[in-house]
């Protein structure tokens, strides 16, 4: 049935050019239908015939369950032609996603049936660094796909595609740069289609992925579950079931809360009623505790700066978000010790907190305060100078909270002084935790480094942190991702000083902003030419991916040499 594939991969490819020429000429509004007939009917074929081959037909039918629905998608999409089909109306309205539906299930029977391209496919897929590279790129295209289509906007057509795929990598890659105003631009499907791509990006799509496998039952392979060991960093891989559960539930549970506690505060917005109120808690509450900063409001949060009950309720989900789920688990356990101990009467010691949680804990609590500080320093006679002092104070933090982060704002960001963009540029830069939904190089890199840099002035041999030495590894380890970030940053830097017109300290704080999935603009984002979209995407892709797993994937070798040459002294400095 290879020939029916390929055929149908060239009629939809014939479909699609005339769905997009059909205005021209009723002729050839009649041939694009016929030609969907003909595909649907290629497919259904192709499903029919595998179904009589296999052996054992249940098998069969589960393990094609995802292209026998798709095909029968594509059919219902065939019968809405007919207007006397009970629900043409309805399916009418979703005919441009079951076209995706039907090209995508054309596109896998393509790779499925020829081997190259399904050897290429594996040699992709093996490694777990490009599995996650490859994921993120799927789920960006497929959210520009949907973000493309009439009913994703507020208005008669979907967005360019150079906008849907800055729009759709921003969500994805949580950062919040924004082309266009989501507030305004999208419908209620774009909006929930956001949402969507952020939790999917929050999350990230191989823990959704595989937490599905795991509560369908289905058998997971070995090379499945070292890759989700890789994306957890869990060495034990007979506990990724629980981690998982654990990942999951934590993400929910909190994000329900969130939303569940800003309800009130979103009550007395005019002309919304109850079910927007509602939208906006979960919008809201999802891309605070992903670190996305996307907000439904075109002032992002100015309008709340103050409101101290809905920026505090903001600023825990932001930072919750930003220390990463270890953390949030070993805190929670520690404090289920602490209490059970004391409940008890127990006299052994509970459990200490791991060296990853007491670093990420201190080093977050001292960049809050200096981010707080800075900004209130720096900009409480200018942008602040017309708020209150409480309000002063309140801004200063929210935006020390979100510098690292998620990218809301409650002042506006294209007024600030020169040397305030540089300073947040630095915080920003820094990011928030490993594992977390925050992008940057993570503050534990930052840690290490400032601890090998004491260590070498002391003269002391090991690396130490709270008693503990650091592996010589780790430290390598940070040094390589602190040196990726500050080159991935100078090139994207020196590409949009060549591309856009802007100051230059607009242009480095939107460099790495987006390298660090911030999401907060000195207001130049909205005028980029394509060129510096393209260059800002890539930016925020990377970013998300992480330096690790970017070089890790751009690896040609695994083999450790272990051949030693002969040492030589070279003058330095």
């Amino acid at each position: 049935m290879k020939v029916s594939v390929i055929t149908a991969l060239a009629i939809s490819a014939i479909s699609v050019f005339f769905s997009h020429t059909q205005a021209l000429n009723p002729v050839i509004r009649a041939s694009a239908g016929y030609l969907d007939y003909a595909v649907g009917l290629l497919l259904l074929m192709e499903v029919f015939a595998g179904y009589r081959k296999a052996t054992y037909k249940w098998p069969y039918f589960k393990r094609n369950l995802i292209s026998i629905g798709m095909a029968a998608a594509f059919f219902l999409f065939l019968l809405s032609r007919l207007t006397s089909f009970p629900v043409a109306a309805i399916l009418g309205d979703l005919a441009p996603a079951i076209v995706i539906i039907r090209n995508t299930l054309i596109l896998l029977g393509v790779f499925t049936k020829y081997n190259r391209l399904s050897a290429f496919l594996e040699q992709i897929t093996i490694y777990p660094a490009r599995t996650i590279l490859v994921s993120f790129l799927i789920v960006i295209l497929v959210g520009t796909t949907f973000l493309m289509m009439p009913f994703t906007t507020s208005g008669e057509h979907g967005l360019s595609f150079i906008n849907a795929l800055f729009t759709a990598t921003s969500a994805v890659c949580v950062t919040g740069l924004i082309v266009v105003d989501t507030a305004t631009a999208f419908s209620i499907y774009g909006k929930l289609i956001i949402l969507a791509l952020i939790q999917v990006g929050g999350l990230g799509i191989m823990i959704l992925s595989y937490f599905l496998i795991f509560i369908l039952r289905r058998s997971v392979s070995l090379e499945d579950k070292m890759l989700i060991s890789y994306v957890l960093s869990e060495r034990d891989m007979t506990k990724l079931a629980k981690s998982l559960t654990n990942i999951i539930a934590t993400a929910f549970i909190i994000e329900g809360i969130g939303t569940a506690l800003l309800l009130p505060g979103f009550l007395n917005m005019p002309d919304s009623g109850f079910p927007t109120t509602v939208m906006l808690a979960v919008f809201h509450s999802v891309s605070a505790f992903c670190n996305a900063g996307f907000s439904l409001f075109s002032d992002s949060l100015e309008g709340f700066r103050g409101s101290p009950y809905v920026i505090t309720v903001l600023s825990v989900l932001i930072i919750f978000g930003g220390i990463s789920f270890a953390v949030i688990t070993d805190v929670r356990q520690y404090l289920a010790q602490r209490i059970k101990r004391f409940v008890s009467h127990q006299l052994h010691r509970p459990e200490r907190i791991s060296i990853n949680t007491k670093v990420v804990l201190t080093t977050t609590a001292f960049l809050l305060l200096a981010g707080t500080l800075t900004v209130y320093g720096l900009e409480h006679g200018r942008t602040l100078q017309t708020q209150r002092l409480g309000t002063q104070y309140l801004s200063a933090f929210f935006q020390s909270v979100t510098l690292r982060t998620a990218g809301f704002n409650t002042i506006p960001f294209d007024s600030l002084r020169p040397v305030t963009y540089i300073a947040m540029a630095l915080f920003m830069f820094v990011g928030g935790a490993s594992g977390s939904t925050a992008g940057g190089v993570k503050i534990s890199t930052l840690v290490i480094m400032f601890s090998y840099l004491s260590s070498s002035v002391r003269d002391r041999e090991s690396v130490t942190l709270f008693k503990s030495s650091v592996p010589i590894d780790t430290v390598v380890r940070a040094f390589l991702i602190f040196l990726f970030g500050v080159s991935l940053v100078a090139i994207g830097t020196v590409l949009l000083l060549l591309f856009e017109d802007a100051s230059s300290e607009h242009i480095i704080f939107e460099t790495v902003s987006a390298f660090g999935t911030v999401g907060l603009s000195a207001g130049i984002t909205q005028n980029l030419s394509v060129a510096g979209k393209i260059v800002v995407s890539v930016l925020m892709y990377l970013g998300r991916i992480g330096p690790l797993t970017v070089l890790a994937a751009a690896s040609l070798s695994t083999k450790k040499v272990r051949a030693e040459y002969p040492r030589s002294e070279i003058a330095i400095g």
